[in-house]
């Protein structure tokens, strides 16, 4: 039926892949096109195009025409750097898997890939063997005769389309309460925002070359520096490794022993966001999520720049469960250590605009349960000390300047309590009794009840149905076997529908023609000239905010419009760690870290 439906509305729809050398982990380069291969499910014609065709599709009018490709955001790639003009209609295959197939099957490399999908299905297709062979030849062996290439690619072509067509009966049969145009509409709606996720990746981010270039250079002596500097007082290396006992000594002696988080074995955790959560309240914990930035870090990360002198990363759009972008914290500027952004510059008359949803979670969470208080607060200036002088916790009158510790405790309540964090856990990372915890736990519910009988009532659809799933068909499945958190599903309606929120946003300025350099959880970062700055902020607002109103029933969530004309700036913590090492490495001979000459970047 669905197939049907798609042959109805569409002149021809192409099945087609493209064989490419791209080493984007590592050399942060865009791709290399050797061919791509096209069949057209209606007319049955093959087309195969290499050198001086690779620059043109297949003859058809574009608009009238789906393309169908597993994983699309490699294909696009291959379309954007050949300067094709990107089709709009767009079927990804992996995507509509994972929709299929995400919880109800083990994930790993290459649970979902084309090859595996292939075997489910029961179609009989090339084996992995022989597909790695295929890859090398292309890889490494220059001369490799094309028509192999183009064969193999052809190979490819006919096993998706057989798995295209099955995936169509799956879902039929899986989804019969849906009509087809429903379907439809989703799969092509993610089928685009995977492909303009590949013209972002394309993109790249503008970045200070010079400035990237001095550090990196650097940068190892400056990470010696600072690890012999402040271990000499936090004392938990020994022999350039992390001691575990003199970590807890540490934890000690700071008074947050009893607080700290403790693994199944009862050893203190130390991963990045426990270390993190206290690093924000202590300045010796602080000091050692500084040195432990550098110490796991091999070279200077979040930076991998490709020959164009540009940073790029996967983006990895759909990578975590619910939908969001799943970006290496080694190669991508945004999830590396904060004072590494200072490297991120525009280009010479261009500046970078960054446009951040305010307070999404909280708008989704109010806008889709239709709580009227939750709104009501939301629209405030500042929901958290609205809600913590509603319930008298502060007094009227308070501000974030006033009262910040009491409006961060109530913004960490908050989130917990929509996320259905439990009361133990609570206690211990606000460093409160669990009595105190399940108090203010049960003040919030009290506030917000049509929220919480809304997210109850997902939750237990989901356990019946075995499903979880956006209003835009992106979906996560309860294992029958493996053992769901609550906190997963509590999660997931927030969560993914600010990944759908950012997937809309991202189609709306790519239409513009607006470069989009960044992909930032609730954020977008943009490029673009100077002498045009003040438009595009207000076209890049305009279309964000029209953006949530899609997701969230006309309501919007309003954006925060912050543009760099200049290096990226920090706040002043994160900013004061960069003046700090590039200290290190500009005045070596300062005998301490504590030291900080003011960073001045001579290309400003």
């Amino acid at each position: 039926m669905i197939l049907e439906v798609l042959k109805e509305n569409f002149d021809e729809i192409f099945v087609f892949d493209t064989e490419f050398i791209r080493d984007i982990d590592e050399r942060g380069d865009n791709p290399n096109v050797i061919c791509a291969v096209y069949k057209g499910l209606k007319s049955q014609k093959i087309f195969k195009h290499s050198g001086k065709d690779l620059n043109k599709l297949p003859p058809c009018n574009v608009s009238k025409t789906l393309f169908v490709a597993y994983n699309v955001q490699a294909e696009a790639s291959c379309l954007d750097v050949l300067k094709i003009k990107m089709p709009r209609n767009w079927w990804d295959v992996f995507v509509e898997n994972k929709k299929l197939y995400q919880g109800r099957i083990k994930g790993g490399k290459g649970a979902f890939g084309l090859l595996r999908t292939a075997q489910r299905y029961g179609i009989e297709a090339m084996s992995e063997d022989l597909k790695a062979w295929n890859i090398n030849q292309i890889l490494y062996n220059k001369d490799h005769p094309i028509e192999d290439t183009l064969n193999y690619c052809l190979d490819d072509v006919l096993t998706l389309e057989k798995v295209f067509i099955e995936q169509l009966k799956d879902i039929e049969e899986t989804f019969c309460n849906k009509g087809p145009l429903e379907i439809i509409q989703h799969a092509l709606f993610h089928g685009l925002s995977m492909a303009y996720t590949a013209v972002v990746e394309c993109n790249g981010i503008p970045i200070d070359n010079v400035l990237h270039k001095e550090i990196d250079e650097n940068f190892p002596a400056a990470k010696e520096k600072i690890i012999a500097d402040i271990n000499s007082r936090l004392g938990v290396y020994e022999n350039g490794s992390f001691s575990q006992k003199n970590f807890k000594s540490l934890v000690a002696s700071e008074g947050l022993i009893d607080r700290w988080p403790k693994t199944i074995s009862g050893q203190l955790k130390t991963t990045e966001k426990e270390i993190y959560k206290f690093a924000q309240e202590n300045k010796a914990i602080s000091e050692l999520y500084f040195l432990k930035e550098f110490v796991d870090s091999r070279k200077l990360k979040g930076f991998v720049v490709g020959p164009d002198g540009r940073a790029r990363a996967n983006l990895n759009m759909f990578g975590l469960i619910t939908g969001r972008t799943n970006q290496s914290t080694s190669r991508y500027p945004f999830n590396a250590a904060k004072p590494m952004r200072n490297i991120i510059k525009p280009n010479d008359n261009w500046a970078m605009i960054s446009g951040d949803y305010k307070a999404q979670e909280i708008a989704i969470a109010a806008y889709l349960s239709k709580d009227p208080m939750l709104i009501s607060m939301y629209k405030e200036k500042d929901i958290y000390i609205s809600i913590a002088t509603t319930v008298g916790a502060a007094p009227k009158g308070a501000t974030k300047l006033s009262h910040p510790s009491i409006r961060n405790k109530y913004k960490v309540v908050l989130l917990a309590c929509f996320y259905g964090q439990g009361a133990k856990s609570l206690a211990a990372q606000l460093d409160i009794t669990i009595d105190e915890a399940v108090k203010i736990q049960q003040d919030i519910k009290n506030l917000f009840p049509v929220y919480f009988e809304w997210i109850e009532g997902i939750v237990n659809r989901a356990m019946i149905r075995g499903y979880i799933s956006t209003k835009f068909g992106w979906r996560y499945w309860l294992s029958k076997t493996d053992k769901i958190k609550p906190t997963t599903l509590f999660n997931f309606p927030i969560q993914a529908h600010g990944s759908e929120m950012l997937r809309h946003a991202l189609i709306g300025l790519t239409e513009k023609d607006i470069e989009v350099s960044a992909l930032i959880h609730d954020g977008i970062m943009v490029h673009c000239p100077l002498n045009n700055i003040a438009a595009s902020e207000l076209k890049v607002k305009k279309i964000m905010e029209d953006a949530s109103r899609i997701v969230l029933d006309g309501n919007v969530c309003p954006v925060d419009i912050v543009s760099i004309k200049t290096n990226y700036k920090q706040e002043k913590e994160e900013q004061n760690k960069f003046d700090r090492m590039m200290s290190i490495i500009r005045y070596p001979s300062n005998q301490s870290t504590g030291v900080v000459e003011p960073f001045i970047n001579s290309a400003i």
